[in-house]
C-alpha cells in the first residue's frame, strides 16, 4: 500500500523512510519525505533534506510553532548565528521572524509544524503545494 500521508490519524500506521523517496520543492537544493499531514489544522511532519549551499533566502515567519531535530548535517540562520547540527533540537515560535538559513553541508532533519507553514506563500515558493 502506498503511504498516504493526508491520511486521516484514526488509528495507528507506520511508514518505512525508507521506501519514500525524496521528492523536490520549487526552492533549489530542498527535498522532503512527507510523513503527516492533518489537512484541518495544517499541522505536519516531514523529513526535509537541503543539498549543501541550500537553504531559505529570506527573512521569514510561520503561522505556527515549528520544531526540527537534526539528524545529519550541519544547517545555520546566518542572522542570529544559530548553527545546528546532528542531535540539536530546535524550536521557534508562531509568528517569531527567524532566517536566512543555508546548509553548511548535506543537511537532514525532523521537521514537525503544529498547524499550517506559512501566513501566506513566501516568494522562495512557486506553488502554494510547497509552503504547506
Amino acid at each position: 500500500m502506498k503511504h498516504d500521508p493526508n491520511q486521516k490519524l484514526e488509528t495507528e500506521f507506520t511508514v518505512n523512510t525508507n521506501d519514500l523517496g525524496w521528492e523536490a520543492k520549487s526552492l533549489e537544493g530542498l527535498y522532503d519525505k512527507m510523513l503527516f499531514r492533518n489537512e484541518e489544522t495544517g499541522a505536519t511532519i516531514a523529513l526535509i533534506k537541503f543539498e549543501k549551499g541550500a537553504g531559505i533566502p529570506t527573512l521569514h515567519e510561520h503561522a505556527s510553532n515549528q520544531f526540527m531535530f537534526m539528524l545529519s548535517g550541519k544547517y545555520q540562520y546566518t542572522t542570529s548565528g544559530i548553527t545546528l547540527e546532528k542531535g540539536d533540537f530546535y524550536a521557534n515560535a508562531m509568528g517569531h521572524f527567524h532566517g536566512p538559513a543555508i546548509a553548511l553541508e548535506e543537511t537532514i532533519f525532523l521537521e514537525v509544524y503544529d498547524g499550517p507553514h506559512y501566513p501566506s506563500r513566501p516568494d522562495f515558493y512557486d506553488n502554494d503545494e510547497d509552503a504547506k
